[in-house]
């Protein structure tokens, strides 16, 4: 038997643990689904063997049109191929025929985690009919506009000096991930999931690490840096406001809150956080 290098042996615990932590259920267009292809993750089966069996479940059309939407993703090879997205009704129906005691704990896991979601997104509607939510929101679409031009004008300088061809849509897209990472858990769900979650406190919270990154990039514009020293020195700034101001957290959880703007500035300045 072959032994396993060191970084073979790390590769495979990373694996290990993405299989148990990433997230089984997803929150999309305001509706609680999962997918074909976490199913055969969780539940150790081939993908076309799920999509199989969704294919062959018996089950009437309206069950099957309601509960299992056909989609597409993308695989590592960048080929587009067929997925479904699964209601929890669909699951539970589609689980059934999934035996032994690994599946059972993971039916368990599965169905709590739809439940725990469903809960989520009765907090979320609740939130967003909240003008405390409603403010934070559109106050953050002007911080967010002030983020969107100052990478627009770092990707247009890297372009005009021939440094980078990288569309401004990838430009925008890497710098709010690195912003909201920073700032809050992701488990890997998609960034507009985790915005659409976040509470009035949070949202506020958000905009003010925007503006953040959004300074360090204009201030540094001018100078003969490299668009990467660029990102690189914005992304410390945001670190640094998010250390001076709780730490990651949690989407949607609350805790005590930051203060006012000038309140956070000031400790901002304290700690050498350039604004």
């Amino acid at each position: 038997m072959k032994t396993p290098t060191p970084n073979e042996g790390k590769a495979g615990v990373l694996r290990k643990r993405l299989h148990h932590t990433s997230p089984l259920v997803l929150l999309d267009h305001g509706e609680v689904c999962t997918t074909s292809i976490l199913i055969a993750q969780k539940f150790g089966k081939q993908h076309k063997n799920v999509l199989r069996a969704i294919e062959n479940l018996d089950c009437s059309p309206e069950f099957a049109g309601l509960n299992f939407a056909l989609s597409e993703y993308t695989d590592p090879s960048g080929r587009m191929l067929p997925m479904y997205r699964v209601s929890r009704d669909g699951f539970s129906f589609l689980a059934m025929g999934f035996t032994g005691r690994a599946a059972a704990e993971w039916k368990e896991k599965f169905i709590s985690a739809f439940g725990k979601m469903e809960r989520e997104l009765r907090r979320i509607t609740i939130s967003h009919a909240s003008p405390d939510w409603n403010e934070a929101r559109q106050l953050g679409k002007q911080d967010r506009r002030d983020f969107t031009d100052a990478v627009q004008l770092l990707c247009e300088r890297a372009h005009e000096r021939c440094d980078s061809t990288t569309p401004l849509g990838t430009w925008e897209m890497s710098a709010t991930r690195t912003v909201t990472s920073v700032l809050f858990e992701t488990n890997g769900e998609r960034i507009t999931t985790i915005r659409e979650r976040l509470t009035a406190r949070q949202l506020r919270r958000l905009g003010m690490a925007e503006q953040v990154y959004a300074d360090a990039v204009l201030n540094c514009l001018c100078s003969d840096l490299h668009h990467r020293a660029i990102n690189e020195q914005a992304k410390v700034c945001v670190t640094a406001f998010a250390a001076a101001t709780g730490g990651r957290e949690v989407p949607g959880v609350e805790r005590r809150p930051l203060g006012s703007r000038a309140a956070v500035a000031a400790r901002l300045e304290r700690e050498g956080v350039q604004r």
